[in-house]
């Protein structure tokens, strides 16, 4: 890497990683807040989706701001409704406050998200460099993961929960001030065309999700269901008007529709469809009666090999194999980890559930980075914000089926208003045998997942080499 390629991407990793202190702190900040500012459960509910809902409505056009009006100056903009949303929330008397606040956060996480991989992209677009910008990408996240929930359950115990927000508004500056001072300035394009379509695609995205979500409610809500259904419908239906009568859209499937293009999109979506740190912390909490605390600490060791598969594994793999190559063998072999969870029981020891985490982080998290340096690899010149837009997009509806399929299977078998003190033997079995229901699930996704992918390969470059023979004709 070139001094300015390794400037620009440890600069990427900073700024990326301070976004996710909302992410990783908002479930230890949700009890304190309430608590003081007297929010019933409802209120706690709709606080706990408001980032997600506003970053969902706002995915697409993050994408096209990035490639229209520059990503330096779309990260700075991002930057400063960050840290405006984390004020309002540092202030907030009542819900509304909380809800804008952390919408407004959400807002500008994900708009730093999104450019922040097409930045990428554009200052590494192949080699060497390429490989390791983006492997030094996938540590983000397990890192942000491993640290910061810790950092703020450390923060809530001796400060008011107020000094939260402080801190993350500190973060927004701390990413205008780097952004403003170390990344190179983008040529802007101009922003013309029309902005309707991708607000309204991100509008059906949102829908959709929180529909999928509410499926593993119990009870489900089939208003919520239906509405989200019914928006998603009319939604898309209003952004495919808007695109064929538009003389210059602003959305486009078109960036997507290259050779290989949808299959890596779908297998992006698989892997995260297939994570099951969530409900392995759920499991540890009720097999061995662990506090929410005890069982972060105890599934530290996954964040750690999520680290080591980002950096390490994807790397010598991609060196050795090829990208494409190592993608397909990096998801089975995840598939095959989650093979592991069928030998689940509820006298299995909990060294081995955390093994089974561990070793499903560390190929997740490389499958995951491989898929992604794949992708954004092949974004057309100009559309590298669409692309990293579609990916996220990719991944969320990954997460929301997650949680309506493994999810559900998990929290259907135990009582989880009840808490961990009320859990007989009975549904103690029926978690285990989840488990293993979650396993077997899991390993057939991937095994699609790579099915898909080595077929796409294989007609890629039967493609390809027609086209070289018909060239030599």
């Amino acid at each position: 890497m070139t001094s300015v390629q390794r400037r620009v991407t440890l600069t990427i990793a900073v700024i990326v990683g301070l976004t996710l202190l909302v992410t990783t702190g908002l479930t230890f900040l949700v009890e304190p807040m309430a608590v003081d500012l007297s929010l019933s459960d409802a209120a706690v509910e709709r606080a706990l989706v408001a980032p997600t809902i506003a970053s969902l409505l706002v995915v697409f056009v993050a994408g096209r701001a990035g490639d229209r009006i520059g990503q330096r100056r779309t990260i700075i903009v991002a930057g400063a409704v960050f840290t405006l949303g984390a004020v309002v929330l540092a202030t907030a008397q009542a819900e509304p406050g909380v809800n804008i606040g952390l919408a407004l956060c959400g807002a500008g996480a994900i708009v730093i998200q999104v450019v922040a991989l097409s930045l990428l992209q554009h200052t590494a677009p192949d080699g060497r460099a390429h490989v390791a910008a983006f492997t030094t990408f996938g540590m983000v996240f397990p890192i942000a993961f491993l640290v910061l929930p810790i950092v703020t359950a450390l923060m809530l115990a001796d400060v008011d929960w107020r000094w939260v927000p402080v801190t993350w508004a500190v973060a927004g500056v701390v990413v205008i001030v780097m952004a403003r001072l170390l990344l190179e300035r983008s040529e802007r394009l101009g922003a013309s065309g029309e902005w309707a379509s991708p607000i309204l695609a991100g509008v059906a995205l949102m829908a959709g999700t929180r529909a999928l979500d509410e499926l593993d409610a119990n009870p489900a809500d089939m208003r919520t269901i239906v509405i989200g259904g019914v928006v998603c419908v009319v939604a898309s239906v209003a952004c495919l008007v808007v695109m064929r009568t538009a003389a210059n859209p602003g959305f486009s499937l078109r960036p997507i529709l290259g050779a290989m293009m949808l299959p890596l999109m779908i297998g992006v979506a698989l892997v995260t469809l297939i994570q099951i740190l969530t409900y392995v912390s759920i499991a540890m909490e009720y097999l061995y009666e662990m506090t929410s605390f005890e069982a972060s600490l105890a599934i530290a060791p996954a964040q750690l090999g999520a680290i080591l598969g980002a950096k390490v594994v994807a790397g010598r793999l991609t060196e050795r194999w090829g990208v494409g190559l190592s993608g397909r063998g990096l998801l089975l072999a995840t598939g095959l980890v989650m093979l592991m969870l069928v030998f689940m029981e509820p006298a299995t020891p909990a060294w081995y559930l955390v093994l089974v985490s561990t070793l499903f982080s560390l190929t997740g998290m490389a499958a995951l980075t491989v898929l992604n340096l794949d992708i954004m690899g092949r974004a057309p010149a100009g559309s590298t914000g669409a692309v990293s837009a579609f990916r996220t997009a990719a991944s969320s509806v990954g997460s929301a089926v997650s949680m309506a399929v493994l999810g559900a299977v998990v929290l259907s078998s135990v009582s989880i208003s009840q808490g961990v003190s009320d859990v007989d033997e009975a549904e103690l079995v029926e978690l285990a045998a989840a488990l293993r229901l979650d396993g077997l699930i899991g390993f057939v996704i991937a095994v699609v997942g790579w099915a898909i992918l080595e077929v796409a390969a294989r007609r890629h470059r039967s493609s390809i080499a027609a086209g070289s023979h018909g060239v030599v004709t």
